[in-house]
């Protein structure tokens, strides 16, 4: 790697805005939303931009396309990867058919792409330890509702000798996602420098995250820093982590506003050999 890397991090949720998740949500995706995400993201001067919650859809006819409209939008590479597909249901009647997954864009090439499907929790496993403060502490999967857990995947990439990968684990259910950091370890083999990027779900405390224990935190502020709050409702659960290189300190963009429900992270990564 010659120098520096400048990489953003952003869950935009498919670019419909924050609010509770609507029902039929493929049908508030907004193009001009998605521009201005376009327009913000162009004005960071990032080499690479690591995107969750991209949607790709055939609506009634329509395509869908948040990681190729970006990518046009900016003249940037692009790569997307997705292990969750579903139905595009109006009115009881199947109008299209989705992805929802993760993208990588970059003004540099990108090579060697690779998607891994991050396992799953027996379905005889607690969401949740009994005991624990959460709603669903103690419930089995087979015993709760199917929306709760959905297919997720690792896109891993390489950039400039970089690998980078970007990732959004489950937003439910803690063994689930030490599984899930487990797996994304190990997709990366010995792969340096390194950095992943991220909605992982979980502070970076977790006993579910410990597998990144030898990699580098991008964010220099301690366990609970307000300067760590990545979601409008408080969550400290997007992630830079780096091995082999140096990261500068992360740093939340809040000035991105309204435009999700995530604010984009901003990191620069360099080799540290």
């Amino acid at each position: 790697m010659r120098a520096a890397l400048r990489v953003v991090s952003w869950n935009i949720r498919a670019a419909i805005g924050p609010g509770p998740f609507p029902d039929r949500w493929w049908s508030r995706i907004d193009a001009d939303r998605l521009r201005a995400i376009g327009v913000f993201l162009a004005g960071l001067g990032a080499d690479a931009m690591c995107l969750q919650e991209v949607a790709l859809i055939s609506r009634g006819g329509d395509l869908v396309d948040n990681a190729g409209d970006l990518a046009r939008q900016l003249g940037m590479d692009v790569r997307y990867g997705a292990v969750r597909s579903f139905e595009v249901v109006d009115r009881g009647t199947m109008v299209g058919a989705g992805l929802f997954g993760n993208a990588v864009l970059s003004r540099h090439p990108l090579t060697d792409a690779r998607v891994v499907a991050l396992p799953a929790a027996p379905i005889d496993a607690q969401v949740e330890p009994a005991g624990s403060h959460h709603p669903a502490a103690g419930v089995r999967y087979a015993d709760a509702p199917s929306t709760i857990r959905e297919p997720r995947c690792l896109l891993l990439a390489s950039i400039l000798g970089v690998r980078i990968g970007t990732a959004h684990f489950s937003h439910v259910g803690s063994g689930e996602r030490r599984l899930q950091a487990e797996a994304t370890v190990a997709a990366y083999g010995e792969a340096s420098p390194a950095l992943l990027v991220g909605d992982l779900n979980a502070p970076i405390e977790a006993d579910e995250l410990a597998p990144f224990g030898s990699w580098t935190d991008g964010f220099i502020e301690p366990h609970g820093d307000p300067a760590r709050v990545t979601t409008d409702d408080g969550g400290r659960i997007d992630h830079a982590l780096a091995r082999g290189a140096s990261a500068s300190p992360a740093r939340v963009l809040r000035e991105a506003g309204e435009l999700s429900d995530h604010y984009p992270i901003l990191v620069e990564i360099a080799s540290s050999a």
